[in-house]
C-alpha cells in the first residue's frame, strides 16, 4: 500500500462527504464551519499500482451563498425554498499519476491534477437530492470537459445516525480520458502499445453513514463501487476497470 491519490475517487469522496454533512446539519441554511480529518483507501485502476491510502484535513463551510467544500469553493447565484440551486464553482481535481507509481508506468510522462471551473445544479427529487456538475479544465493540462450526476436518498435514520445510498455516473470527454488513460507513441514499450482513449462514462453506487457522537462532533463513513467504462477498461495501463473505495472522517462543527 502506498500513500497517494487515485483518479476520480477523491473528488467524488469530497462531494459525498460534504453534501451529506451539510444536508444533515444545515437544514435552516445558517452559516457554519466544520473541520475534520479524513482517511481514504481505494484500489487503483493502474496496472501494477498498489492500493492508495491518503489522510487529509478537510474544511466544510457555508457563509450566506458562499461555500467551501475541501478544495472546492463556490457561490450559489440562484436558490429556491423548494431546494433548487445553481452555483458557480472552482475546484481542484485529484487525478493523475507519476511514472514511479508502478514499474509498468515507468517511462510514462506525469499526468497532473487540474483546476476546473464548474456549474453546479441541485434539486430535491423523489425524497432525495439530485446533484449535477459540468466541469471544464482551466489549467491548460488537457482542456477536457466532464459531467457528473448523482442521486442521494435516505435509507435509514434515528436520533443519532443517518444512512444514505448514492448512485450516479460521470462522463469524461475524449481529451480528459486520453490524458489520464491514453498511451502516447513516445511512451510505448514491448508490453505497452499506443492507445488513444475515447470519451468515457463510469457508473458508481455507494453509501454514506453519519453518526452524531455529540452535538458538535460527527463520525462519517463512506463506501463506493465504480465501473470505469470501456474506454478506461481497454487502456493498456489499466489493470481492472472496477474500483472500490472507502473513507472515514471525524468532523467538529463550530
Amino acid at each position: 500500500m502506498r500513500s497517494g491519490i487515485n483518479p476520480i475517487v477523491m473528488g467524488g469522496m469530497l462531494m459525498g462527504l460534504s453534501s451529506c454533512l451539510l444536508a444533515e446539519d444545515n437544514v435552516d441554511g445558517k452559516s457554519q464551519v466544520q473541520v475534520g480529518l479524513v482517511a481514504s483507501v481505494n484500489s487503483s485502476f493502474y496496472r501494477g499500482a498498489d492500493n492508495d491510502l491518503f489522510v487529509l484535513p478537510l474544511v466544510i463551510a457555508e457563509y450566506g451563498r458562499f461555500y467551501l467544500n475541501g478544495v472546492d469553493a463556490g457561490y450559489r447565484f440562484y436558490q429556491r425554498e423548494d431546494g433548487q440551486r445553481f452555483a458557480i464553482e472552482v475546484g481542484r481535481t485529484f487525478d493523475g499519476y507519476e511514472s514511479g507509481d508502478s514499474s509498468f508506468l515507468s517511462g510514462m510522462a506525469e499526468r497532473k491534477a487540474v483546476w476546473e471551473a464548474r456549474i453546479v445544479y441541485e434539486a430535491l427529487v423523489g425524497g432525495g437530492r439530485l446533484k449535477g456538475k459540468l466541469m471544464q479544465d482551466i489549467s491548460d493540462r488537457h482542456g477536457g470537459f466532464s459531467a457528473r450526476l448523482n442521486y442521494e436518498h435516505l435509507f435509514w435514520q434515528n436520533e443519532t445516525t443517518m444512512v444514505t445510498w448514492v448512485t450516479g455516473g460521470e462522463y469524461w470527454d475524449s481529451a480528459k480520458t486520453d490524458y489520464y488513460f491514453g498511451v502516447r507513441d513516445s511512451e510505448t514499450r514491448l508490453n505497452r502499445q499506443a492507445y488513444s482513449a475515447s470519451e468515457n462514462l463510469s457508473l458508481f453506487v455507494g453509501s454514506n453513514v453519519i453518526k452524531k457522537l455529540s452535538p458538535n462532533v460527527s463520525l462519517v463513513l463512506s463506501a463506493e463501487y465504480r465501473m470505469a467504462g470501456d474506454a478506461v477498461d481497454e487502456s493498456p495501463i489499466v489493470a481492472d476497470g472496477d474500483q472500490w473505495s472507502a473513507y472515514g472522517g471525524i468532523f467538529y462543527k463550530f
